[in-house]
C-alpha cells in the first residue's frame, strides 16, 4: 500500500514499526483487535488479511475480522464455551436460533452469514479429521 513500518505503526497507534515487522515475517499474528484497524489502514477487507474466501469465511475469521478474541463472543444465551465449540468446527447439534442470533450481535454480521460460517468450520473441522485419521 507504499506505507513504511514507521507509517503503519503510527496509523494502529503502536509504539513501535518492530511489532509490524513482526507480523509481515509471520513471526507472530496481529491481535485481534488489531486486525479491522490493520484493515482500515491498508483499505482492504479484514477477511482478505486473514487469507480465507470472503464468500465463504468460517467462523474464526468473521471473528477475527470483527476483532475480538473468543473470550469476546458472547451475548444473551451464548456461552465462550459454547462459541469455541462452533467455531472449532465440532460435530454436534445445530446450534440454536437463539445461539444464532447472539453470535450474529456479537460479530455483528447476519444471521444467515454466521450459519454459513459454522456450517464451513464444520465441513474444515470433518476435513482435517479425515486427512488426520
Amino acid at each position: 500500500m507504499g506505507l513504511s513500518r514507521e507509517e503503519l505503526a503510527t496509523k494502529l497507534e503502536l509504539s513501535s514499526p518492530v511489532r509490524v515487522r513482526v507480523w509481515e515475517t509471520g513471526l507472530e499474528r496481529p491481535r485481534p483487535r488489531f486486525v479491522p484497524r490493520l484493515a482500515v489502514a491498508l483499505g482492504v477487507n479484514p477477511l482478505y488479511l486473514l487469507d480465507v474466501d470472503p464468500d465463504d469465511p468460517p467462523l474464526a475469521a468473521l471473528r477475527l475480522a470483527a476483532g475480538l478474541a473468543t473470550n469476546e463472543v458472547t451475548g444473551p444465551g451464548l456461552s465462550v464455551m459454547t462459541y469455541v465449540r462452533l467455531e472449532d468446527g465440532r460435530p454436534g447439534a445445530d446450534p440454536s436460533a437463539k445461539v444464532i442470533a447472539a453470535i450474529s450481535q456479537a460479530l455483528g454480521v447476519d444471521i444467515s452469514r454466521v450459519k454459513a460460517a459454522v456450517r464451513r468450520s464444520r465441513s474444515d473441522h470433518a476435513a482435517i479429521a479425515a486427512y488426520q485419521g
